[in-house]
């Protein structure tokens, strides 16, 4: 399975991503504190949110993190390495984005298993018919992405990316009794949840 990067970034305008990114690259930027009500996942948006979430081949990152070097604030922003599982593959205006981060009783390797083998059931259940993809954090090429581009390796063990064609849709999804309480609930079983991030990003397709 091929490893792809997640630049977790704040400073550059949407323009200048655009301008810079390989082609194939994928751009969703942050949508304000009020694109979303309480929700049982997240209350509010978290402090620590990137501007923007950029998708790109491993080997293209470092050239493209180059090309915006003058406008990024290198303290606020990461590097993530990672393998996609699409469970329910698709993409579409609205990401929910979920960056997570394990219970500290479980290894990396244990969150990562749990996760994609028990938890995922839930999303093939529940999530249809919106997308459902696991990014599971690849730590070693994440340590090396991070030590050849000079931004700071993400401590996140995965992210959800789940896309809706408008705001409302997702709303609606997380919303449902048997999301808000019953998939939730499966997740205190290997989420930190306190530690974790979790806000809607709009794609730029």
């Amino acid at each position: 399975m091929s490893i792809d990067a997640l630049l977790l970034l704040t400073g550059p305008s949407p323009g200048r991503l655009m301008s810079a990114l390989p082609d194939g690259g994928q751009l969703a930027t942050c949508m304000p504190a009020d694109a979303l009500p309480a929700l049982a996942h997240a209350g509010g948006m978290a402090p620590d949110l990137p501007e923007a979430l950029v998708t790109c081949r491993l080997q293209e990152a470092p050239a493209f993190l180059s090309a915006i070097a003058d406008d990024l604030d290198n303290a606020a922003s990461s590097v993530l390495a990672f393998r996609r599982h699409a469970i329910l593959p698709g993409r579409d205006a609205v990401r929910l984005y979920f960056g997570l981060r394990r219970l500290a009783r479980l290894t990396q390797d244990a969150f990562q298993d749990y996760w994609l083998n028990h938890h995922a059931d839930y999303g093939r259940r529940l999530i249809p018919p919106y997308s459902y993809h696991q990014l599971h954090t690849a730590s070693s090429e994440t340590n090396e992405l991070a030590q050849g581009t000079g931004l700071a390796a993400s401590t996140l063990d995965g992210v959800v990316e789940v896309h809706f064609p408008d705001i409302e849709a997702l709303v609606r999804q997380l919303s449902r009794e048997d999301v808000a309480k019953g998939a939730l609930e499966d997740e205190r079983n290997f989420i930190d949840h306190s530690r974790s991030q979790f806000w809607a990003y709009r794609e730029h397709i």
